[in-house]
């Protein structure tokens, strides 16, 4: 895919150089996240029958597309990081999966090929993107997708009272420092500082402008949103 000059460049973004830390950084999420829980939370959600596929942007270590490879015909994982691909394949060699097809690309810049798939997921990965070019994002998917198919995301998305916005960052920080480390809390801060999360009322608005109803929506502790939607 030939990208203008004008269009964000994923592969800018922080997340993007996880070529050689995707082992250390799957241990930290296991540590700071119910990933199990999640997951099951997911397909739960998406209630897969064996004929259908999934597509899952950002896939990063893997652990949803692999998790859903039991559950449906075909799972596509994308993710710009070839070290994160890497590291997913080979934990899914190991796991005996065979029906996951590890694709590099983004959310710009992913192109699917073939029929529609059945479901998107992405998990902690839009957060990415400045706000006009998670609306492209979002339309990208919504194009992937027939009627009714569904759409599982998840990101930092902050939910706090903004009029308390110091006291939410730091309690939100002095817990992740506490329960992690130094080291985790101060990639928190840089996320603040430098990544682009945005408000509750704007995810929502810019999922519903997609095309997409959502049937439910779940914030946790003022910085993570999980938005289950179908597409109209």
């Amino acid at each position: 895919m030939t990208v203008p000059v004008w269009q964000y460049q994923e592969s800018d973004h922080p997340g993007a150089d996880f070529d050689s830390l995707a082992e250390i950084y799957d241990r930290n999420m296991q540590k700071f996240r119910d990933i199990e829980g999640e997951v099951r939370e997911i397909l739960d959600f998406l209630d897969l029958s064996p004929d259908q596929s999934v597509l899952e942007i950002g896939t990063g270590t893997g652990e949803f597309a692999i998790a859903a490879s039991g559950y449906c015909a075909r799972v596509y994982a994308v993710d710009l990081s070839a070290g994160m691909l890497r590291y997913a394949a080979k934990k899914a060699r190991v796991r005996g999966v065979s029906n996951v097809e590890f694709l590099p690309g983004g959310f710009l810049t992913y192109n699917h090929q073939g029929a529609p798939v059945d479901a998107v997921v992405t998990q902690v990965a839009l957060h990415h993107l400045p706000d006009f070019w998670k609306q492209i994002a979002l339309l990208r998917m919504a194009e992937m997708l027939p009627a009714g198919g569904k759409l599982f995301l998840r990101d930092v998305v902050y939910s706090f009272d903004l009029k308390c916005y110091e006291s939410s960052l730091n309690g939100y920080l002095a817990r992740a420092r506490e329960k992690m480390g130094p080291k985790f809390s101060q990639s928190i801060e840089a996320h603040v500082k430098r990544e682009y999360s945005t408000l509750d009322w704007i995810m929502r608005g810019m999922i519903e402008r997609a095309g997409f109803d959502v049937v439910r929506e779940e914030q946790k502790e003022g910085f993570l949103g999980s938005y289950f939607c179908i597409k109209r």
